[in-house]
């Protein structure tokens, strides 16, 4: 008896440290568990569990950032040694309703526990009966069909208008996004502003129903002025096929120092201006092969002195085949394919374009026409050829200079603090031509296009020699000459670090000073010279429960297609394009 206490004895102080070892390995760590059952409440087993969250650091990153299991015969589940955080669990198991939880805390030492409840896909099948009108199922006719006695119904007609109200109330809605951004630096394209509306932005998109939602969104500027935006945008009908949107845009430009306008007064009102933008696009679908698309943009500028215009514009698609499309189109569209939220809170935000013509403001203006053929070889390649034709209204073209070499354009130049120049009113003029466009994606990871367009833009001359006088202006100097344009453009994905790269050139002839198809451009999101955008994904962080990304943007970095230009001795510089870089991140939550 004395041997067996001692050896008791013996064993118990040896499993005291190795259970006080065992304990403090999970310090700092907790646990997530649970029970998944069916709708009558008995346990499922084999149902599987799918962990997301930021798991253990010991593992690579892939299985540090999903875990799975199944439950065992008491629909029981477990996992421990996770890092503090935010966890999502998803459970599904055959021939029941999947279900996903999010928002789920995991906090040092202690187990977060989660009851999932599956219920049966098939439990309740109901056959719509058809309408008619010599005829009403009435409230008497309650035929069920069962299994047995003891089962619940599986079959029932039910009449359209009998149906219940709440039915659609139960529906999901798609989840709210919300977006928070920074992005330095400018596109130092706009002259009234020193950033084009995204120095730090901050979004919010709430569905109201399956078909509908409204957008909130506003931005800062991100060079210390209180220059700012805000926008609101509603949509419907999204899933009938027949979208309408309904924007409003009020941006406050706002300058420290003034604007210095030789020869006019405006100096004190452009401390301060206002610009409201207000657009309206709906698409219909008239037939199964004829959809027709309409909207209306009205800009108004507030400085002091007022300008404003209003730029309708129409399309015509018609169906020829499964493969060929015929478009006629007039006006100017924002661009297509806004379904990314970063891309269409980018376009919300935009600033029109504004020009000084004889110290008045003025809006830049573009008439746009074509007619279009579209053959889609097959699911991932398409050729598209256009004529179109352009009627151009204050033209701008931007160019550097000091104020003594510009001021035989003082009544037609706008100061761009952004760029350290000016943005320049170059008349209006008109412009006729074609376009070949053959677009194709390899997979899911990479896209190209090629572009050439044919068409006139202006030309600052061989030598560039504006002679200059008294009343001269910038339109004088300049004549349309015809051009052609070369463009391609490839967009590839990496898989494994999922980057985004799209990279876009497009050569113009010599001493051109303005694009030769900007519409082409816009659509196809081809920029003139070089241009280079970078998205990159980065990792999850576990105090922030969203998608966090980088983005960088590269503008004619070389500077290419400037034009040197002189008058009576003083030098000047024009371009169709600057120079910019903008980088910055957004989290999509």
């Amino acid at each position: 008896m004395r041997n067996w206490l001692i050896a008791a004895l013996s064993v118990a102080l040896v499993s005291v440290p190795a259970t006080a070892a065992d304990v403090g390995a999970e310090k700092g760590y907790g646990r997530v568990a649970g029970t998944v059952l069916d709708s009558d409440g008995n346990p499922l087993m084999g149902a599987t569990i799918l962990v997301m969250g930021p798991m253990v650091p010991e593992v690579n990153a892939a299985e540090a950032s999903v875990a799975r299991m199944v439950t065992d015969f008491r629909g029981e589940f477990a996992v421990g040694h996770l890092l503090p955080g935010w966890y999502s669990l998803r459970v599904s198991a055959p021939t029941r309703v999947s279900a996903l939880r999010t928002d789920i805390r995991v906090e040092p030492g202690r187990t977060a526990r989660e009851k999932f409840v599956l219920g049966d896909i098939f439990s309740s099948l109901r056959i719509q009966s058809p309408q008619t009108t010599s005829s009403s199922w009435g409230e008497d006719w309650k035929w069920i069909l069962r299994t047995s006695a003891s089962t619940r119904p599986i079959l029932r007609f039910q009449d359209d208008l009998a149906a219940s109200a709440t039915e659609n109330d139960k529906q999901t809605l798609p989840a709210c996004q919300r977006v928070f951004g920074m992005s330095p630096g400018t596109s130092r394209s706009q002259a009234l502003n020193s950033d084009s509306g995204q120095g730090s932005i901050l979004a919010y998109l709430r569905p109201l129903t399956e078909d509908s939602d409204v957008l909130v969104a506003g931005s800062m500027a991100a060079d210390g002025s209180i220059t700012s935006s805000l926008a609101t945008a509603f949509r419907r009908n999204l899933m009938k096929g027949d979208p309408l949107e309904l924007a409003l845009a009020v941006h406050q430009l706002s300058f420290a120092d003034g604007i210095p306008l030789a020869g006019g007064n405006l100096q004190e009102s452009l401390r301060h201006a206002r610009v409201f933008v207000a657009t309206y696009n709906n698409s219909r679908r008239l037939s199964d092969s004829l959809t027709l698309t309409t909207g209306m943009e009205v800009d108004y500028l507030n400085a002091g002195v007022s300008a404003s215009s209003a730029r309708p514009h129409a399309a015509l698609t018609y169906r020829l085949t499964g493969s060929d499309l015929v478009e006629v189109k007039y006006g100017v569209f924002n661009p297509a394919g806004r379904d990314d939220l970063v891309e269409r809170i980018g376009v919300l935000t935009a600033y029109p374009q504004i020009t000084m013509s004889g110290f008045h403001p003025e809006f830049e203006l573009l008439n746009h026409a074509e007619a279009a053929y579209i053959h889609h070889f097959n699911k991932s390649s398409s050729l598209q050829v256009a004529a179109y034709r352009d009627s151009f209204h204050n033209i701008a073209v931007w160019g550097f200079g000091s104020p003594r070499e510009m001021g035989w354009l003082a009544a037609n130049a706008l100061p761009n603090p952004a760029a350290d120049g000016w943005t320049l009113n170059a008349g209006n003029y008109t412009s006729s031509g074609l376009r070949v466009a053959y677009t194709r994606r390899f997979g899911n990871y990479v896209d190209y296009a090629v572009t050439y367009a044919s068409g006139e833009a202006l030309e600052a001359g061989a030598k560039a020699q504006m002679k200059g006088g008294a009343g001269t202006s910038l339109r004088d100097e300049l004549r349309p000459a015809s051009s052609q344009s070369f463009g391609g453009k490839v967009s590839a994905r990496l898989p494994r670090s999922r980057t985004e790269v799209t990279t876009s050139y497009q050569w113009i002839g010599r001493n051109r000073v303005t694009g030769i198809d900007p519409f082409g451009e816009a659509e196809l999101k081809i920029e003139p010279f070089l241009d280079i955008q970078v998205r990159q994904p980065l990792p999850p962080v576990a105090f922030i429960p969203g998608r966090i990304e980088a983005m960088a943007a590269f503008g004619n970095p070389f500077q290419q297609g400037y034009v040197a230009a002189s008058h009576s001795g003083d030098q000047m510089v024009l371009t169709p394009v600057y120079r910019s870089f903008r980088g910055g991140f957004s989290v999509q939550f």
